[in-house]
């Protein structure tokens, strides 16, 4: 068999035993060699190689060379052992017919070549070899992930022991609870909008609470008889304090020769009689329609100081379309000028101006007859506690004298053109 194959270490030493074989004996039928052994350290390797391209079988020493030593380089592997093993049982059994040493020679040839033939098997193996590493690798990494997964992300050492989180139950089915949600920090509101809202005292204010002592129940502040000019209405009045703070409308007397329903109410500003009238005027009292026989009645004056109404005025509340123009709705039939006689009352507000101030500097636009600030103009910009200050009262006892004052946003401005009382007699 040809082996166009490059000749190995072992195919030298092979050829080199064979050689030696047939100097002892001619033939190689004299003596029985012993199989070589295919695996050892070193070798005896001849100084000058064949050549390569000629067949291992016909490659023969140099003769006068002598052996030297090499190290091992052929790879000893199983497979090797194993095919050796093979060829010298094979080896063996050819020395039935043909002789051992022939045998032998033939057991190494087939051993070399079955090396030759295991490098292509060695070529195929590597790529599954490969494929095996990589998927190992993959594993391991899918394993490993897993674990770090299941540990927070902390590998464990070599023999600590694992901890974990979770509570040591088995038993338990409840929910973790869930970690509590810190709140945002609130936003601060934009500036307020200007929307009505009620004057308060400032929280700092720590003062005598304001009050204004009511005229006693039974108290009579007003009283006199009233006349048209011709004579066809007439009726006696009083005006009484129900001691609450407000005033009640008495009167007696009543008669009528005119065709219409009367009414009596008070006026600041007196008009005269025949004028028609554009409002109700305060405490409206309804008298009554034509009549001979006297009449009483009352009617409830909610003012807690009426003294600034200065005339009572009677006028028709109701008239048929065929009467006569004078006497028509809403027609003054008689005036009579209010005497009042309102007695003071007990208060610990006392008002006083001292100026005009920054966020203070609207007008002053009536007195009491001490000369005492009455009533108050509000100017653009005023603010509640400033204009208190101006007339040395609390803010308490400015919205005690204005009951529902109103106010925008939270410094409290005052409402331009609003007119704030600053009399307490006259509650």
């Amino acid at each position: 068999m040809t082996n166009d194959q490059t000749p190995g270490p072992h195919d030298d030493d092979v050829q080199g035993d064979a050689a030696g074989r047939d100097e002892r004996d001619g033939t190689g039928n004299d003596a029985e060699v012993p199989a070589r052994p295919t695996t050892r350290p070193t070798e005896v390797q001849p100084a000058a190689a064949p050549a390569d391209d000629e067949p291992s079988s016909s490659t023969s020493a140099s003769p006068g060379a002598g052996p030297r030593l090499v190290p091992w380089t052929h790879r000893p592997t199983t497979s090797e052992g194993a095919a050796g093993s093979t060829a010298a049982s094979s080896g063996h059994a050819g020395a039935t017919g043909a002789g051992t040493g022939t045998g032998a020679g033939a057991a190494a040839a087939t051993a070399d070549a079955g090396d030759d033939d295991d490098e292509p098997e060695r070529r195929r193996m590597r790529p599954a070899v490969v494929l095996a590493v990589v998927g190992g690798a993959a594993v391991v990494a899918v394993v490993l992930g897993t674990v770090l997964a299941f540990t927070d992300g902390s590998p464990l050492a070599s023999g600590a022991p694992a901890t974990t989180t979770e509570p040591a139950s088995t038993t338990s089915t409840s929910a973790r609870p869930s970690t509590p949600t810190v709140s945002a920090t609130p936003t601060p509101t934009a500036t307020p909008s200007e929307t009505p809202r009620a004057a308060t005292p400032p929280p700092q204010e720590a003062v005598e609470a304001p009050y204004v002592t009511s005229v006693a129940a039974g108290t009579v502040v007003a009283e006199a008889d009233v006349r048209s000019p011709k004579g066809s209405i007439s009726f006696h009045y009083r005006v009484v304090a129900v001691g609450d703070g407000t005033f009640s409308t008495e009167w007696s007397g009543y008669t009528s020769t005119l065709p219409v329903t009367v009414q009596a109410a008070f006026f600041e500003i007196a008009p005269s009689v025949g004028d028609g009238l554009t409002s109700s005027g305060d405490g409206v009292a309804l008298l009554g329609g034509a009549t001979t026989s006297p009449t009483s009645g009352s009617a409830l004056l909610p003012i807690g100081q009426p003294s600034y109404l200065g005339t009572l005025v009677v006028s028709t509340a109701e008239a048929s379309a065929d009467v006569p123009v004078e006497i028509a709705t809403g027609k003054v039939l008689a005036v009579a000028p209010v005497r009042w006689s309102v007695p003071a009352k007990s208060t610990n507000i006392a008002p006083a101006d001292s100026g005009v101030a920054t966020f203070a500097e609207g007008t002053v636009t009536a007195t009491t007859p001490s000369g005492a600030p009455k009533r108050y103009l509000v100017a653009p910009g005023d603010l509640t506690d400033v204009v208190a200050q101006r007339f040395g009262i609390s803010v308490a006892a400015l919205i005690y004298l204005n009951q529902g004052l109103q106010v925008l946003d939270a410094e409290q401005h005052l409402y331009e053109g609003t007119t704030l009382l600053l009399d307490p007699d006259s509650l």
